[in-house]
């Protein structure tokens, strides 16, 4: 049963999508990992891509933010492109613009990437300060909040070193929160974690999902797929080969690929 109630925000068909990806295709090493990838989430949603090593799950998600360029196509993320001044792609946004349009789409990676010098608060106020200019007080009240919101508000003051892959992740998790992002993006967040570790990241992620935040993921974990995502979306080769509910997708999957990759991981 999904967990989310519906939002009583405008629906679906008169809302205009939140992140809109239209015929991306990007090469890498001289293999095309996304051909002609469209995909429109609105706003609220919670989607998850799923799909065989390779298929262009985590180049997709990459390029949300511009981690990875798009040889062609469109993404709009809240009706704006990112990374380029215009649609058209021509001109690439300057580091200091790109720095600030990054900061509406939070990214949690498969690996923490905290800094190893700063203490868990440090790490998520440290964001909002330098790339929005919230005053340090400011910051410093919201991160202890946020890592109180993650169920970390004693572990403040632990440096990374001092912390379990889980706690990594959550504080991770509240980085990104703290710039108050449009979306939150997640590449397999829990995949370097040990299994006893992985119920508390996806736990969080389940209370975002509650609060409706819109969310795209990459993951495995299909009991919270099918428990949090409004849609899963199955990729193969760099392409889109399936968009459904999870009901629909697990019950009765379209495409031989999908039912093939659904038993490989049953």
């Amino acid at each position: 049963m999904n967990l989310k109630e519906s939002p009583t925000s405008a629906t679906a068909e008169t809302a205009a999508p939140i992140v809109s990806v239209r015929d991306a295709c990007c090469t890498l090493g001289g293999r095309k990992v996304l051909d002609n990838v469209s995909l429109d989430v609105m706003r609220g949603q919670v989607v998850v891509l799923i799909g065989p090593s390779g298929a262009g799950k985590t180049t997709l998600l990459r390029s949300l933010n511009h981690l990875e360029r798009v040889d062609s196509g469109t993404i709009l993320i809240d009706g704006l492109p990112i990374g380029h001044r215009d649609v058209t792609g021509a001109k690439l946004v300057g580091t200091t613009e790109l720095a600030r349009r990054r900061s509406e789409i939070g990214f949690v990676f498969q690996h923490f990437n905290l800094f190893p010098h700063m203490t868990a608060a440090e790490n998520v106020w440290n964001g909002p300060v330098r790339v929005l200019g919230t005053p340090k007080d400011e910051a410093r009240r919201n991160a202890l909040a946020l890592l109180d919101r993650v169920g970390l508000a004693d572990k403040a003051e632990s440096r990374p070193s001092q912390l379990s892959g889980g706690q990594q992740q959550r504080v991770a998790i509240a980085r990104a929160l703290a710039m108050r992002p449009k979306v939150m993006l997640f590449d397999e967040p829990t995949s370097a974690l040990d299994v006893e570790m992985v119920g508390e990241v996806l736990t969080v992620m389940r209370e975002l999902a509650r609060d409706h935040m819109t969310m795209i993921a990459v993951t495995h974990e299909m009991r919270f797929a099918r428990e949090v995502a409004d849609r899963i979306v199955v990729m193969d080769a760099g392409r889109i080969i399936e968009d459904a509910p999870p009901e629909q997708l697990f019950g009765n999957p379209q495409h031989e690929r999908t039912k093939t990759f659904l038993s490989t991981i049953a």
